[in-house]
């Protein structure tokens, strides 16, 4: 499978840990030049932040059109491709991980988180399907889904979530709410981030400082319509979850992750 990292030029800090780990997991892969935040100006900034109902900060905003690069990426190659942003670290099996998913025929709007996060889940009490030797499955997952360091989406689910984001929306909580999405969660997690490793939490390489400012929506109705209609979004999903799920923790195998506990610099 296709893997494609989502980096800006200037980090060269993450751009090097990404190569050596990807080296030490024999994987090939490339680099997606994220957008340049510092690109916007003030006015741009403000009118996206005007059509989301939370503060918006211009880093935000630079993730929001990177992941569209990505999708447009994925459409162009016209298979499933695993998505990551620099600072995802992946675990020892992740090319199993990723040949099972190659392998299977999903439906178009599937689409797998393989990312632990730390916030618990809405996941169904049942495994989708599991691997043949036990390692590792897929459970649907219906909310409280946050992140997109790492996830594996095909062309026709990437073609909607491209054209559904003609406007700014804080890129996770818009992605992971998609009524029509049919969205899995790879368990244990193949993906953690840099700083959700232990010991990890407070790494200066892997996290960047909040020195920009932020950005508020100037309509108060529109932003109260904006948020009703993420709320009716997430109400939908909750229905499903309260029916076949549990509230819970993504599991995750930490020892797993060897090749990236090298350390950057």
């Amino acid at each position: 499978m296709r893997i494609l990292i989502i980096s800006r030029k200037a980090e060269e800090v993450r751009r090097s840990f990404q190569i050596r780990q990807m080296a030490a997991l024999g994987l090939s892969f490339e680099f997606l030049d994220a957008f340049e935040a510092g690109d916007l100006t003030a006015e741009e900034c403000q009118t996206a932040a005007s059509n989301w109902p939370s503060p918006t900060r211009r880093q935000d905003i630079g993730c929001f059109l990177s992941h569209r690069k990505a999708w447009q990426a994925v459409i162009a190659h016209g298979a499933k491709m695993l998505i990551l942003e620099d600072d995802a670290v992946l675990s020892d099996d992740i090319a199993a991980v990723l040949a099972n998913i190659e392998a299977r025929n999903d439906a178009w709007n599937s689409v797998y988180d393989l990312e632990f996060a730390p916030r618990r889940h809405i996941l169904n009490r049942k495994r989708a399907w599991q691997d043949e030797a036990g390692r590792f499955g897929a459970t649907r997952v219906y909310q409280n889904r946050v992140g997109l360091a790492g996830y594996v989406i095909g062309p026709e689910a990437a073609k909607r979530m491209l054209a559904e984001t003609n406007t700014y929306s804080l890129i996770d909580a818009h992605f992971w709410h998609r009524s029509w999405l049919a969205a899995y969660q790879i368990e244990p997690a193949p993906v953690i981030q840099q700083r959700f490793l232990e010991g990890e939490a407070e790494s200066a390489d892997f996290v960047r400082p909040e020195k920009d400012l932020v950005f508020l929506p100037l309509s108060k109705v529109r932003k109260q319509l904006r948020r009703l209609e993420l709320e009716s979004i997430k109400a939908r999903n909750l229905v499903a979850g309260l029916l076949w799920g549990q509230k819970r923790d993504v599991l995750v195998d930490r020892s797993r992750f060897n090749a990236g506990t090298v350390k950057s610099g």
